[in-house]
């Protein structure tokens, strides 16, 4: 029989599913106004990882240099003491928390430790860049529907591979170009744009806010402004008496596109009709990633295709907007008081200088030691304090723990969850039992709080569910009813270019950063893109054998350098790594491909080769500035 549900992955999509447990079929809903249907292959074949030979099924503790399998009372009673004997200084407790899954009682660890008054991470490994980026602009996160994208005249996308992360968006462009609308795509390449564009232009990767600074150039010298767009920003004089000082074949020169390249973007975004931008999420993992997507934005803006009907720059909205918390029922939480923090992305250095010490940490959502910077000194750091890991796999951050709690995956427990997307809640229903003793997070902490000292109560479930939803329209009964409710939220974004600063103004960005200088002895850039098998680091063990595959252009310096019968490295300031390396000639030439999410056991995570950045706004981190090379040995 088949049930509704829904993906609570790290993806925007989250799609509303149909899944049948007998045949263990899994598909898109085709009632639901934006998964339509279909659903990628990670969803697709989400069963492989319910039922994977791998998979932890009982509490685990380490002994010695192994673990042994437990039950829960051992488990959390272990647990409990030691996170009793560190309350007595929050500090020392540092919760880790991702977006491996995600919804309403995904919540749960984040309430329960802000509850103890623990330390916490700031910063962010994915899309805060753009998001503060965005905020500074519009003053507020939001964009159109995104099904107005079909009433584009023109599309600019500067650089969202859809092939790979965002196959409903695909979907839409693909749709809206069967109706004569052309699509134009700005990136670096090794990202599958040739498939649905009508134009490439190939750009240097983390560069685009100089292409988008000669575009507002050319607006200028062509004086084709609409009063009204700029009667509607508080700072165009700043804009502009920047834009004025700079030189175009200087702009062209960082970003290396040429002039016409130049004038082809400025005629998509200055012909009759709308144009929309799509905004990709790699862009923002540079070092000046934000002015990147602030640069972009003023092209939107000043183009006049913004708070119209197929315009709109397509970033992100918050997947939270539409739900609430129930952390208020918690008591002794407090979400406005203050916590320390430890920057995610150098977490290894930050845990040992952190005063006082950490001793006791909780990872959940997370496979932390893999998908951030440094890997080996985040593992060095993290086996000193006692370290709780909620993990289903022995993936690197499990490898470090104390105790492994096997969570529940999606299909197997409840939750209501948004999207940064769409503007649809879904019901992710239980729609099988969890294997062996798997819990669901909430039902951990559940137990877990019960059995400290000074207890940390958390409300039932059904409690939880409900208060989350309470102040919107979307009722429980109605989620667990039909699957899913649309959120009301304006089809167009700024109409009448009404922004969300106190104003009501538009901000320009004031301030253009030139490129940093390259290390000769690293003249090239590593990207570790995102992969369309597998969703970051949930990978099965079995398809990481032999060494990982880089994909560079023939065009790359290092092709020609480069002896096939000889063994191939990956090498940056932080170390080196054996790799495979094939072709791929729609990449720029400085640009060195790799797919993310490999584990560090196997040899397959470029993050021990990546060194701490932090991007110029939102603490993001600058994963795509890291400078490497490809040599022999």
């Amino acid at each position: 029989m088949q049930r509704i549900t829904a993906c609570t992955m790290d993806c925007g999509d989250a799609c509303s599913l149909l899944v049948d447990t007998d045949a263990q079929t899994v598909r898109g809903n085709p009632a639901h106004p934006f998964t339509k249907g279909f659903c990628c292959r990670k969803g697709a074949r989400y069963f492989d990882r319910i039922n994977a030979q791998e998979r932890i099924t009982a509490p685990l503790i380490r002994e010695g240099g192994s673990f042994r399998e437990t039950g829960w009372d051992e488990a959390l009673t272990l647990v409990a003491d030691r996170l009793d004997a560190a309350r007595d200084v929050p500090e020392s407790i540092l919760h880790v928390r991702g977006h491996g899954y995600r919804g309403l009682l995904g919540q749960a660890s984040s309430i329960f430790f802000r509850a103890l008054g623990s330390s916490t991470t700031y910063g962010s490994v994915c899309d805060d860049t753009g998001i503060t980026a965005s905020i500074r602009d519009f003053g507020v996160l939001h964009h159109n529907d995104p099904e107005d994208i079909l009433n584009a005249s023109r599309i600019i996308n500067w650089g969202r591979d859809m092939t790979r992360c965002s196959v409903h968006q695909l979907a839409l462009v693909k749709r809206a170009r069967k109706n004569g609308t052309e699509v134009l795509t700005i990136s670096p390449g090794g990202d599958g744009t040739p498939e649905f564009s009508d134009r490439n232009i190939l750009i240097r990767p983390g560069t685009d806010r100089f292409l988008a600074a000669a575009v507002l150039k050319l607006y200028l010298e062509s004086g084709e402004l609409n009063p009204w767009v700029i009667t509607r920003t508080a700072n165009w004089p700043a804009l502009r008496g920047l834009v004025d000082g700079l030189d175009l074949s200087e702009l062209c020169a960082a970003c290396e596109v040429t002039p016409k390249d130049v004038e082809t973007v400025f005629d998509w975004y200055a012909d009759t009709g709308n144009a929309a931008t799509v905004i990709g999420w790699g862009l923002q993992r540079h070092e000046f990633g934000g002015q990147s997507v602030r640069f972009i934005d003023a092209v939107a803006m000043l183009s006049g295709n913004v708070g119209v009907s197929g315009g709109g720059a397509y970033f992100n909205v918050s997947s939270g907007r539409n739900l609430g918390t129930w952390g208020p029922l918690v008591s002794g939480f407090d979400e406005h008081g203050t916590r320390r923090e430890l920057l995610v992305h150098d977490l290894g250095r930050e845990v040992r200088r952190a005063d006082p010490p950490v001793d006791f940490v909780w990872v959940d959502g997370h496979n932390i030691v893999n998908q951030v910077p440094d890997c080996l000194g985040v593992a060095e750091a993290l086996r000193k304090p006692f370290l709780v890991c909620v993990d289903g796999f022995m993936n690197d951050t499990a490898l470090v723990a104390d105790v492994i709690l096997p969570p529940a995956f999606m299909f197997e427990r409840e939750d209501v969850l948004g999207s940064f997307v769409h503007n649809f809640v879904n019901h992710c229903a239980p729609v099988s039992e969890p294997r062996g003793q798997c819990r669901s997070d909430f039902d951990i902490l559940t137990d877990l709080g019960l059995r400290l000292a000074d207890p940390v109560r958390l409300p039932d479930a059904e409690t939880c569910l409900r208060q989350g939803l309470k102040g919107t329209a979307i009722s429980l009964d109605e989620l667990r009813e039909h699957g899913f409710a649309k959120a009301d939220h304006p089809p167009i974004a700024f109409r009448n270019l009404e922004f969300g600063h106190p104003d009501g103004l538009y901000r320009f960005p004031e301030a253009l950063t030139p490129e940093p200088g390259r290390d000769p002895d690293y003249p090239l850039q590593l990207l570790t893109l995102v992969s369309g098998r597998y969703i970051h680091s949930q990978i099965p063990e079995s398809v990481q054998g032999n060494y990982p595959t880089v994909w560079i252009s023939k065009a790359n310096p290092a092709f020609a350098a480069l002896n096939p019968a000889m063994d191939a490295y990956l090498v940056t300031p932080a170390g080196a790594m054996r790799v495979q390396v094939d072709t791929d000639d729609t990449l720029h030439p400085r640009a060195v491909v790799i797919r993310r999410g490999g584990w560090m056991k196997f040899g397959y995570t470029a993050n021990v080769l990546i060194e701490p950045r932090t991007t110029d706004m939102g603490h993001g981190c600058a994963y795509y500035s890291q400078e490497c090379r490809l040599e022999n040995r």
